[in-house]
Parts: structure tokens; C-alpha cells; sequence
């Protein structure tokens, strides 16, 4: 238990979970309590009701096949260089969360294998493109822009009104943020570009 709390203080996101290889829910901070009940909705009774939000049992469950091993884990294509991370976008438009969930093989004979799961925020308030990221995926001034309202959970058609252009030219700087962020859906957009952020 010790090695799993050090990790949650150096993670300076909102929400952090720890659960045991068998999924047995270890740790879960404030934060993550408050997200877990926003992501269920309103119909769920309350904050310190211990089930939790089906994505992040599925999460887990997809987790729990990567400590078992890499050659059983169906999910190859949610991996990204470096550690392994395995991500999920949740919640609703107005208030996306992103999921990052790491699997933490044993270090030790007294240490088992753990999963960490970390619950991030999107879209609550602007967020600031970086620059080393505006040149990573070549966005444009006006794409910047557009993001930033975004992250906000303007519909394109408040986007629009704002900048004072049609509908359909923000409909194409979003068709253009796709595919350079290769990504599929708005908040996707916001996962890849604030991802390390």
C-alpha cells in the first residue's frame, strides 16, 4: 500500500483510484468520489455509495488482462508509446472526463500487482493550446481558436455566432481537427491535445 500511495501524491490530477490485480478497490480520493457520482448521474443515491461507474469496471477488467499477460489483452490499439495507458472518454458533452488507467505489475514478493486509474476533467474551463502542441499537429491560429471553445461545450452553432462566420466553416475546422488529432469525436480532440497538460 505504501508504493500505491506515493503514486497517488505525485499525481497532481483531480481524481485517483487504486485498485488490487483482483479489482478490489484499494483507494479512492475525494475527487474521484465527486467524479465517480457526475459520471453516474443524478439518479445515483450518493457520493459514498461504493459502486462504481460501469467504465471504470470495464477499464478495470481491460486492465486486469494486461497484467495477466500481453499476449490475452484485446485492447492493443489503446496503447500509447511509452508506459502503458490505456484511455477512455466518459461523462457527457457538457462535462467530458478523460480516463487513464495504468496496470502496475509487482514490484516484489510483498508487493502485488495493482492497477491506477486517474479521472480528468475536459472542457471545464478554456484551456490554453500549448505551442509545442499547436506545432506538433500544424493546427492553425482560427484551430486554436476553435478549441478553446470547445473545451468550453460551445456547439458550433454558439462557435459560429461568436466569430461571426457561417456554421459550416466551423463544422470544417472541426472535420480538420480530427483528422490531424486523429481522433473521432470532439472530446477526443480535447484528450489528444491535453493529454500531457
Amino acid at each position: 500500500m505504501t508504493r500505491l500511495e506515493a503514486i497517488a501524491q505525485r499525481r497532481s490530477v483531480p481524481g485517483v483510484l487504486l485498485f488490487a490485480g483482483s479489482g478490489d478497490l484499494l483507494f479512492m480520493n475525494h475527487e474521484a468520489e465527486v467524479i465517480s457520482h457526475q459520471i453516474q448521474g443524478e439518479s445515483s443515491e450518493s457520493l459514498s455509495s461504493p459502486a462504481l461507474p460501469s467504465e471504470i469496471r470495464e477499464l478495470c477488467v481491460s486492465l486486469q488482462s494486461i497484467l495477466e499477460g500481453p499476449e490475452t489483452d484485446p485492447i492493443q490499439a489503446d496503447r500509447v508509446e511509452g508506459p502503458l495507458e490505456l484511455r477512455r472518454i466518459t461523462g457527457n458533452v457538457e462535462s467530458p472526463v478523460l480516463l487513464r488507467g495504468f496496470p502496475l505489475s509487482s514490484s516484489g514478493e510483498k508487493d502485488e500487482a495493482c492497477m491506477l486509474i486517474l479521472m480528468e476533467k475536459l472542457g471545464r474551463e478554456r484551456r490554453v493550446v500549448p505551442g509545442q502542441v499547436k506545432d506538433q499537429y500544424r493546427l492553425t491560429d482560427r484551430e486554436v481558436e476553435i478549441v478553446r471553445y470547445i473545451s468550453e461545450g460551445w456547439t458550433n452553432k454558439e462557435i459560429a455566432k461568436h466569430l461571426d462566420i457561417s456554421e459550416h466553416t466551423v463544422k470544417e475546422h472541426v472535420r480538420h481537427l480530427l483528422k490531424k488529432t486523429k481522433s473521432t469525436t470532439r472530446t477526443g480532440i480535447l484528450a489528444n491535445l491535453f493529454q500531457d497538460t
